[in-house]
């Protein structure tokens, strides 16, 4: 799914830089696509760090 949304961003960026260049709506509208970008890339990163953790401290033999 994130890949998708990466690859509809990039496409969009090569269709505007052939038609000469964003309109204002245009920039808000990929603004926006950014930062919903972002949110998905830091909750993906919070839920492998998590995920990680929980493996780190599940496998340690008690003492």
């Amino acid at each position: 799914m994130k890949k998708v949304m990466f690859v509809l961003f990039v496409a969009s960026m090569f269709a505007l830089a052939s038609c000469g260049g964003p309109s204002e709506g245009d920039i808000k509208s990929l603004d926006s696509l950014n930062a919903q970008l972002d949110q998905a890339l830091n909750d993906l990163n919070t839920t492998i760090d998590s995920t990680v953790t929980t493996t780190i401290d599940s496998t340690v033999a008690p003492k």
